[in-house]
């Protein structure tokens, strides 16, 4: 999730467990600890586009960083504020649950948290809940914005932050039950449309958990839909089938950058070649919901690999950014039309690539 969510995620740790013997400042400390597992980002400057996707949400989020980082902090927080009354093990306690919300909420996301690592570099992705998701976010903020009027010995004050973390909880489990919906619509709906998956993926798009995005996988093809919590029940799927092109990437096979990228998405990936002898290639992670416009849309997660034909063995390797052609408030607007069931062009815009001719 975001530093905003994870800070205030982290408040809400720390007036919890820390109020009446600090006040405000439990909450202070809640909210630094909240996005200390993510400063793992400091070192981004000494590497490059492929590291920085394995090392972030990496050793950082792991159990064993956890439970060494409650250790420490909780022995220094009890030492700091041993006037106040503050114990070591209700400091360690603190620091543990605030570490653990932050790395639960991150892996209920698409995005993928290694919380085995150093053992193992597995990603743990529940794709309940969006790697944004302000209706997640606002309530905890205004929560910890209302206590903050109130002593700490206030009952209102108790009754607040109990009622925001209730909030929380509900939110993530209604999340489950209707992506557990979702699931259901989706495997009815390939059946009737006669497709028989390898596998399937089911997430929310973005800052909601009504509308759902599946993507199923056969041999050659992804086929990818949408549901919405507020459709008719008798609405048929409509899928759009793209072709994987996985052959297009057996020449960048043999570059480590290319094993990180389809281990970042969990091998989720589609390759567009972008010229004809296919030395250039878009590789793009189909996990995450697309930036839509009035009749583009765009993916996320896009990376550019190149090779020059006369040197096979060099790799020219960039992120790819559409930002600019797809502004985030116009996706939002056609996201909350489709939310409510309109935005009947949804899946008729096209992606860029497949009104540009491949280059020489």
């Amino acid at each position: 999730m975001d530093l905003i969510t994870q800070a205030a995620l982290g408040g809400l740790c720390g007036e919890l467990t820390l109020r009446k013997q600090l006040g405000r400042k439990g909450l202070t400390w809640g909210c630094l600890f909240g996005i200390l597992p993510d400063l793992d980002i400091l070192a981004y400057p000494w590497l490059d586009a492929a590291q920085r996707l394995s090392w972030h949400r990496g050793l950082s989020h792991s159990i064993i960083i956890m439970i060494f980082a409650a250790l420490l902090f909780g022995w220094l927080l009890a030492k700091l504020h041993k006037s106040k009354g503050v114990m070591q093990k209700q400091a360690t306690w603190f620091v543990f649950i605030t570490w653990l919300t932050h790395v639960l909420i991150d892996a209920f996301t698409s995005y993928g948290t290694q919380v085995f690592e150093p053992f193992s570099s597995y990603r743990v992705a529940f794709n309940n809940i969006s790697i944004i998701d302000i209706s997640f976010t606002i309530p905890m903020l205004f929560g910890l914005l209302a206590v903050m009027f109130f002593d700490k010995e206030s009952k209102i004050r108790e009754w607040i932050g109990g009622v925001t973390a209730l909030w929380l909880c509900f939110y993530v489990i209604a999340s489950l039950i209707i992506k557990h919906q979702a699931k259901i619509y989706f495997e009815e709906q390939l059946l009737v449309n006669g497709i028989n998956p390898t596998r399937t993926m089911t997430a929310p798009t973005i800052s909601n958990i009504f509308l759902w995005r599946m993507v199923a996988e056969t041999n050659e093809h992804y086929h990818i839909g949408y549901w919405s919590l507020f459709d008719d029940s008798d609405r048929p799927l409509k899928l759009e089938t793209l072709a994987k092109g996985h052959d297009y990437l057996e020449k960048f096979d043999q570059f480590q950058e290319t094993n990180t990228l389809k281990w970042f998405a969990n091998n989720w990936h589609m390759i567009v070649p972008e010229n004809k002898n296919s030395n250039t290639v878009l590789f793009i992670d189909l996990r995450f919901t697309e930036m839509v416009t009035a009749d583009k849309k765009y993916p996320i997660f896009v990376w550019r690999l190149k090779t020059d034909a006369n040197d096979l063995q060099h790799l020219d390797f960039s992120p790819v950014s559409y930002r600019d052609q797809a502004p985030p408030k116009e996706t939002v607007q056609y996201l909350w039309q489709r939310i409510i069931g309109s935005a009947p062009h949804w899946m008729d815009a096209t992606w860029p690539w497949q009104s540009q001719p491949l280059k020489q």
